[in-house]
This record gives C-alpha cells, sequence and structure tokens, in this order.
C-alpha cells in the first residue's frame, strides 16, 4: 500500500446518467447524482474517488461553480455557461456528490433544457482534479478497509465544474467516460512523446498511450521489466503533422478562451501551457468578479419585470381598460400591436431577426415556456380578472359569511349549546351539576368548479384584444354568478339540513303566515326571531333582522314600506311606519326563479349563523393558469374555483311564502 502515488496529474472526468424524475419544469431545476465511489478503469488502473468528507474539496463548484455543455468542446456553446449550480453536496449515508442545478432562460440554454426534459439528452459529467493517491497492491485493501487492489484510491480531489454530456459514456461500471475530452489530453501527451523520439530524444512512457487507451501506469524505480518486442516503424512525418495540429488546436482554444473572457494570451502559449490552466485561470477571475456579475443578473431580472408590468397595462390601456395608475412606459407602448409587441420581446431577447418572420413562427418563438411574451398575456388577464370579479353584479356576498377549508376533505362545524341556569343553593347545600349540553354538528365541502378557453393564432394576426379583455370578464362573471346561484337556490328550495328538517319549518319557528310585506307579517317575523331559543331551550336569542330579502318583483314593495314615513295598511295618514329604514332591501332576480312573492329576513352574518360560503384555503377568487398546447397554435387558459355553500344555523333566517298579486 503506497500513499501519495500520482499516476497522472491530469484533470479527468466522469459521466453519469441524468434522473429525468428529478426535474421541475417550473423552476428549470435538476437535481442529480455526478460521482459516487464506483470504481472506473483508467490507462493506470482502477481509479476510485474517495467520498469521506475530508477527501473532497467543494470550494469551487460552491463558489464559482458553473453547468456548462459537453465541458465546452461543443463550437456552438463553448465554454459559455448554460446555467448556474445552485446547490452542491455530499450524499455521507450513499457515498455520492449531489447536486442542484439551474438552467437559464435564454435561447441557447432553453435548447439543451427542452433535450434534456424529453430525454434526448441523458449523460451528466463532472471534471475534476486529484492531488493525492493511494495505490491499493493486488490483495491488498486500502487504508479504511473499504477497497480492495489492485486500485488507486484518489484521497484529496476537487470537482471544478458540472457538464451535461450529449454522449455518455458505457454505464456498465456505473459510471464512466465521456467520448472525446479526457483523451483529448492524452493524445496530445502521446503525440508529444512519440514525436520526440522520432527526433532521437530518450522520453520515458508514463503510461499514456496514444489516443488516452488503457494503458498500465508507470513502472515503478527498481522493478525489472520483460523485453518488449520490437516497435513496429514510425511514420516520422504523419507524427510530426499530427504534433503541429495539435499545437495549433491548442493556441487557438487559448487566444479565443483569453479573448473571450479578456486574459493575455501571449505567456501561455509561449510557455506551452496546457488549455486547462487558461480555464483555471478564467474561473479564478470570474471568483474576484463576483459579486458585479451577480448584480448584473439582478439588473436584467428587474428590466425584464419593468417591460412586462408597462407592456401589460399598455394592453389593457389599448383596449379600453380603465387602470388607475400605469406602470411606467405602458403610454408609450400603447400603440403596439399584438404583433410588434412580440417582436419587440423576442429582439430584447436576442432574436434581431424577429420582424421577418412568418405570424406563424413569430407565434411559436413568441410563447414559448416562461417567454416575456406569454408573461406579458398572463398578467394583462390576470388584471381583467381580479377587476372583473369585484364589478360582478352579485349580492350573496352582501349577507352571508365567508369560511376556509383547508383541504377537500369535508370538515366539521360545531354549535355548542347554552349552559344551564345557575341555580339557588341552600346553606351547605350540594352544588348541583348542569344536564349536559348539546352541540349541532354541520358537515362543510369545497368543490371544484372550471372552464378553460384559449387565445389562438387567428386572435394574435387580428390583433383581437378582446380574449385579453372581455373573455376573462365574461369566464369571472360567470364563476361568482355561479356562487350566487346556489346560495340563493338554497334559500329558495328549502332543503333538509342538518338536523332532517327543512331550513323554513314550523319546528324551527322561522316560517310565517303566508302574506304581503307590512306591518303584520313583518311583526311577526321579527317576533319569531327574537325569540328564537338556542339548542337546550333554555337561552332566548334575541336575534334581530337586519337585512330584508326579495325577489325583483318586489323591489317596488319592499321599497315603499322601508321608506314611508306613514303607515301603508292605516286609513290615518298621522300613524308612522315603526318599520321604516330599519333593514337593508336586498333585491336579486336569482329568487324570481323560484317564487315571485316569497320574501325572506336574515340577521346579521357577524351576529348569527345563517348561511355560508365556504373557500378553499380562503382563495376568494378564481384562479387562471396559463398553457401552451402541443396541438395547435396558441395559448390556453383554463380558470378554476374551488368553493361551498352550507347553511350553518336557520334562527337567523326567516321566510314568508307572500300571496300572488292579483293582476
Amino acid at each position: 500500500m503506497t500513499r501519495n502515488s500520482n499516476p497522472t496529474n491530469q484533470q479527468l472526468v466522469r459521466t453519469l446518467t441524468l434522473d429525468r424524475s428529478t426535474i421541475n419544469e417550473d423552476e428549470r431545476t435538476v437535481e442529480l447524482s455526478f460521482s459516487s465511489e464506483a470504481p472506473y478503469e483508467r490507462y493506470f488502473g482502477a481509479e476510485i474517488l474517495s467520498h469521506d468528507p475530508d477527501a473532497i474539496d467543494l470550494t469551487r463548484l460552491q463558489e464559482v461553480g458553473v453547468l456548462l455543455f459537453a465541458h465546452g468542446r461543443d463550437a456552438r456553446y463553448g465554454r459559455m455557461p448554460i446555467g448556474s449550480i445552485e446547490k452542491v453536496w455530499l450524499d455521507q449515508s450513499q457515498r455520492k456528490l449531489r447536486a442542484k442545478v439551474k438552467f437559464d432562460d435564454d435561447e441557447e440554454s432553453d435548447r439543451v433544457f427542452q433535450k434534456v426534459k424529453k430525454g434526448y439528452i441523458k449523460g451528466v459529467s463532472v471534471g475534476y482534479s486529484v492531488s493525492s493517491w493511494e495505490e491499493v497492491k493486488a490483495g491488498k485493501t486500502s487504508a479504511n478497509g473499504r477497497h480492495s487492489g489492485p486500485s488507486y484510491i484518489a484521497l484529496k480531489w476537487q470537482p471544478f465544474e458540472i457538464s451535461i454530456e450529449p454522449i455518455p459514456a458505457d454505464p456498465s461500471v456505473g459510471v464512466g467516460r465521456n467520448f472525446g475530452y479526457e483523451s483529448e489530453e492524452f493524445d496530445m501527451n502521446g503525440l508529444k512523446r512519440l514525436a520526440l523520439q522520432a527526433q532521437g530524444f530518450h522520453v520515458p512512457d508514463m503510461g499514456t498511450n496514444l489516443g488516452g487507451g488503457g494503458g498500465a501506469p508507470a513502472t515503478e524505480p527498481g522493478t525489472r521489466t520483460t523485453e518488449q518486442p520490437a516497435a513496429p516503424p514510425i511514420d516520422t512525418a504523419e507524427l510530426q503533422r499530427r504534433a503541429a495540429e495539435a499545437e495549433r488546436a491548442r493556441v487557438t482554444e487559448i487566444s479565443q478562451l483569453c479573448r473571450t473572457f479578456g486574459l493575455d494570451d501571449a505567456e501561455y502559449i509561449r510557455s506551452g501551457a496546457p488549455v486547462q490552466a487558461v480555464k483555471d485561470a478564467i474561473l479564478q477571475k470570474q471568483m474576484e468578479e463576483r459579486k458585479p456579475h451577480t448584480t448584473s443578473v439582478e439588473v436584467r431580472t428587474e428590466e425584464v419585470e419593468k417591460f412586462r408590468a408597462a407592456a401589460s397595462d399598455a394592453l389593457l390601456l389599448r383596449a379600453g381598460r380603465h387602470i388607475q395608475k400605469p406602470a411606467d412606459g405602458a403610454l408609450e407602448l400603447r400603440s403596439l400591436r399584438l404583433r410588434d409587441l412580440a417582436i419587440d420581446c423576442l429582439q430584447r431577447a436576442g432574436e434581431h431577426q424577429a420582424h421577418r418572420m412568418k405570424d406563424e413562427d413569430l407565434l411559436k418563438r413568441a410563447l414559448m415556456p416562461d417567454s416575456t411574451f406569454q408573461g406579458i398575456i398572463s398578467n394583462a388577464v390576470n388584471k381583467t380578472l381580479s377587476q372583473a370579479y369585484q364589478e360582478a353584479p352579485t349580492t350573496f356576498q352582501l349577507w352571508t359569511s365567508k369560511g376556509s377549508n383547508s383541504d377537500f376533505k369535508a370538515a366539521e362545524h360545531y354549535r355548542i349549546s347554552e349552559a344551564g341556569n345557575l341555580e339557588l343553593t341552600p346553606q351547605n347545600g350540594l352544588i348541583p351539576y348542569d344536564t349536559p349540553m348539546k352541540d349541532e354538528k354541520v358537515t362543510k365541502a369545497v368543490l371544484t368548479y372550471t372552464k378553460r378557453w384559449g387565445f389562438t393564432r387567428e386572435a394574435f394576426v387580428n390583433d383581437d384584444l378582446g380574449i385579453l379583455t372581455r373573455v376573462p370578464t365574461a369566464y369571472v362573471t360567470a364563476a361568482k354568478r355561479g356562487i350566487n346561484q346556489l346560495v340563493y337556490k338554497m334559500l329558495a328550495t328549502n332543503p333538509v339540513i342538518f338536523d332532517a328538517n327543512p331550513l323554513f319549518d314550523a319546528v324551527h319557528n322561522n316560517l310565517g303566515t303566508a302574506g304581503a310585506i307590512g306591518k303584520d307579517t313583518m311583526s311577526e317575523a321579527r317576533l319569531k326571531m327574537r325569540t328564537q331559543k338556542d339548542q337546550r331551550g333554555i337561552a332566548t336569542l334575541n336575534i334581530s333582522p337586519r337585512y330584508l330579502l326579495v325577489p325583483a318583483a318586489l323591489e317596488t314593495a319592499a321599497a315603499q314600506f322601508m321608506r314611508s314615513e306613514a303607515d301603508l295598511t292605516s286609513n290615518n295618514s298621522g300613524v308612522a311606519n315603526v318599520f321604516r329604514n330599519s333593514y337593508t332591501v336586498i333585491v336579486d332576480a336569482e329568487l324570481d326563479a323560484y317564487s315571485g312573492d316569497a320574501w325572506y329576513l336574515a340577521a346579521d352574518q357577524n351576529l348569527a349563523d345563517t348561511i355560508e360560503v365556504t373557500y378553499l384555503r380562503g382563495q376568494e377568487e378564481p384562479t387562471l393558469e396559463t398553457d401552451i398546447p402541443f396541438d395547435r397554435l396558441g395559448m390556453d387558459f383554463r380558470i378554476y374555483f374551488d368553493y361551498g355553500v352550507t347553511v350553518l344555523d336557520y334562527r337567523g333566517l326567516f321566510k314568508n311564502d307572500g300571496v300572488a298579486v292579483t293582476p
């Protein structure tokens, strides 16, 4: 067993297969495992990366780590990052390194992300360097007792980049090597060695075969070697040509990297430094400039959000919607048609030829997931939705109460009865027990109501802003109208409630003698409500009506009764109307569908339970979501609303069936 053996000083690469189940499409993140202790056969023998906590230096990944494509070999992407490393950590239980990476939303990065998401690209690769090794001879075990020889254990190693790899290695041993990256360094060393040998120089073979094949490690000092068969004749001219090509490739890549990242390439070229030395210098430079770089990203994000807000308000202003305080820049953008706005969005994202695109291509590009144009459309529709919900002509919210369920399971609402009256207790007498208290249980639940519509290619070409204003208004009005209909249906159809009796019934003492709105019928109603008893029949609740609920057919009669100073049923105009302005009149035509004669009284919802509208987690407005369909051009909108309507108690409600008015 030998420590600090150094079979290679090269930077190495391993590749694993990416697990698509960890992809989060909304956040554009992937959680992945990028190294383990599985052995890998390199040219010097079996390599094992130790995953003990003190073996791994994660500093470079944590401070300046970036996500690359193909380790920068691809001519289109180069060394430009396609994302960031959000988090990197050691999973000690599995002895694996894990990372959470986030893809950028620019065009080139998104192209890779979409390929990964669809499963066309499955490889993830890590580049690393090893500074200390432990050699384990055949038949021996490593110092920690976990690994058998022959093998080389990386005792100190540092990962420096994570890359999405389009051509993963053979995964038969759990991890592998990506084709082309490692062999590039081996080819360079092998070509130089053979070229120098061809010129008469003695160069020891350090185990690096031409092309990065699986050669053996260097022979240890003092070890006798067997005589090797004579090597085949060497084509010196060919070797010199290949060596020159490799040197030109080194100089070209160093020059490109230095020019891109603002470094001087002269010293790197003159000294024969490998390309990796330049990459290390670039990473160090990025580390020093880290704070300015972060600030620029934040500024860019802020600019995009400002533009989205301004463009959304501009669309609504052009559609005729009133906006109290438009976002900065909205007035300048309000003249843009939908096509013009889509072109502007793409040009801001780097698509400088967007104005030359056909409508179909323009719409496809503009409606890419998480694009600026899609965000503008969604923002505009959401603003319309909120404003339209508040303006919807409904009345249920004026007199019903609000509730909230945390989920879709039925929730139980309990009403505890009154306590018994205290009893006179004589001196030295026993204090009596109260009879058991009663409780009433009401079950309430929320259901989901949905609808969807589309922003079509035709609407885009025709610049139809009605899709963004009138259509959302119609759907959100329908959503609120649905609650209104359920509430008044509950009131008018007299359903059986929690105690197995109809809501309005003689048993409940809340059904009056049929008659028109007047002094006598109103007096009866008030008396019945005030004399309602609690569950045990001990406490008188003294409930006072607050709302008079009538169909549209009784609107005039109700208004006359509530506003008249004199008693309309008396022949003497000097008799005062004692009910004048006593109650708030609420007129809703939903009641006319059931009866044009019946009228109702309701108590203050804050003082007595009546009917409750229950929302899911307190969300009192419908939710709007957008989606880009695969099977057609355009954008889909879907609206959904989670709510339920429940009678909590009958004591705060009263009904009079009224009388038909003779023509």
